[in-house]
């Protein structure tokens, strides 16, 4: 099984903590970037460390600019990156491996 790191703009919690309760339901292990923390960015990049995967919550293919710095890090530490809806921005979208629903991360985050 593989750890997702789940990160979105703040504007989307309600998406990032449904998805939240559908890993803890699918057993999978997560962490969360939705609040904000002393750590700040840092601690962003440091989650991103400590996942095998990163997936954006991306409601109307919107990232804001601290997004865009954890998938640029992500790409960066050859980390696969998800997000929920083609990002709109074509040169960002174009470090992102594809397209997942909820349920086809939970499937990938699953397999060994």
């Amino acid at each position: 099984m593989k750890r997702v790191y789940v990160c979105g703009s703040f504007k989307f919690v309600d998406k990032i903590e449904e998805l939240e309760r559908l890993l803890r339901r699918g057993n999978v292990e997560f962490i969360v970037s939705k609040g904000l923390n002393a750590r700040g960015i840092l601690g962003c990049l440091e989650k991103v460390d400590q996942a095998d995967i990163v997936y954006v919550v991306n409601p109307y293919g919107y990232v804001g600019k601290s997004v865009s710095i954890d998938i640029g890090y992500a790409y960066a530490r050859s980390k696969p990156i998800y997000a929920m809806q083609a990002i709109d921005d074509p040169p960002i979208m174009d470090l992102v491996r594809g397209v997942l629903t909820f349920d086809e991360l939970i499937t990938l985050a699953k397999k060994k």
